[in-house]
């Protein structure tokens, strides 16, 4: 399985961080690939960002190169989550819906 972390900032050492984090965790045979937004805000911390967030972040994902097989958007917050829902035809969650379904899961 390929998993696409996406950083909802522009940060690419936050993004690195991300993908290290994720792939420490994943499943064996996981791989998992991070994408920073070329354009967009450093720091979603309200609504305007999160809407400029929104758009970076369904660029990336429109214009990305490579299949893969579900979407972790890893900021807290919608920033596009479900604008990437309609455009893509993979599984797509965020951080937050992800840690609930795993704790869930574990009880």
């Amino acid at each position: 399985m390929k998993l696409l972390a996406v950083n909802c900032n522009t940060s690419r050492a936050v993004t690195r961080e991300i993908e290290v984090a994720a792939q420490a965790i994943a499943a064996p045979g996981t791989v998992v690939v991070g994408a920073t937004p070329s354009w967009g805000v450093a720091s979603a911390e309200g609504y305007y960002e999160s809407f400029i967030s929104a758009a970076a972040v369904l660029d990336l994902l429109a214009t990305w190169p490579e299949r893969f097989d579900a979407v972790v958007m890893a900021g807290f917050g919608e920033h596009g989550r479900e604008g990437a829902r309609q455009l893509l035809d993979v599984p797509v969650v965020d951080i937050t819906e992800a840690a609930a379904i795993t704790a869930a899961l574990i009880g």
